[in-house]
């Protein structure tokens, strides 16, 4: 599903409330019969959700295998001490991380990358680490801010040929995004948000006639 609208409509601030990054003032979101409203974000992550900002986050001072190892905290039972004192179980965890990051970063094409620090890697392919990171959470509902801002056109193109992928592997993904023309070529539901109001919901093929959306933010040019 993807939402769309002109600068200001509430995108962005859709994404932060069900993430639990903003609290939420009235209404109600609910995720897998869970009312999301009063958790806190860390909890929302545990329950499956995760965000992808626009402005990828990632550790200089880490290789880009070890910055996709960290998304997968939520899936290790082992804890620090365990992993200071290499304890059977954590050494057994850490392999486990290990085989998960590289087949997140072998799915976003940059296993060859994996002991590379990341801020060698173009603009483009940070976001694909960002992506591999938010992959490793195992969760089932992800969240992405602008994922194309940026984006030369054949990481454009990458980008579009990994959420297809991802919606073939039945993950649910929810993009806020400028590039209409891109969306609408693998959308299955375009939202329309206008000054924080949902004002069309539907088809991308019918979205793209809808008169209401057109004078909003489309263009009738």
């Amino acid at each position: 599903m993807v939402i769309i609208g002109p600068n200001g409509a509430g995108k962005s601030t859709l994404l932060n409330l069900i993430s639990g990054l903003l609290p939420l003032q009235e209404g109600e979101i609910w995720f897998k019969k869970q009312r999301l409203g009063r958790i806190a974000p860390h909890r929302i992550s545990s329950l499956g959700i995760t965000q992808l900002f626009q402005d990828v986050q990632l550790f200089s001072n880490m290789s880009v295998i070890e910055n996709v190892m960290v998304g997968c905290h939520l899936r290790t039972r082992a804890d620090f001490l365990g992993a200071g004192l290499r304890l059977p179980r954590a050494r057994a965890d850490e392999q486990s991380v290990f085989k998960i990051a590289m087949s997140k970063l072998s799915l976003v094409g940059l296993k060859q990358e994996a002991s590379a620090n990341p801020v060698s890697l173009s603009w483009g392919q940070q976001k694909l680490v960002g992506l591999a990171r938010a992959l490793a959470t195992g969760s089932q509902l992800l969240l992405l801010d602008e994922p194309y801002s940026g984006l030369l056109g054949d990481e454009v193109g990458k980008l579009n040929e990994l959420i297809l992928e991802l919606q073939r592997q039945g993950m649910t993904i929810l993009i806020v995004e400028h590039l209409t023309d891109v969306l609408m070529g693998i959308a299955d539901q375009v939202i329309v948000l206008d000054h924080g109001e949902k004002i069309a919901e539907g088809a991308p093929d019918k979205i793209q006639h809808n008169k209401r959306v057109i004078d909003a933010y489309l263009g009738s040019g």
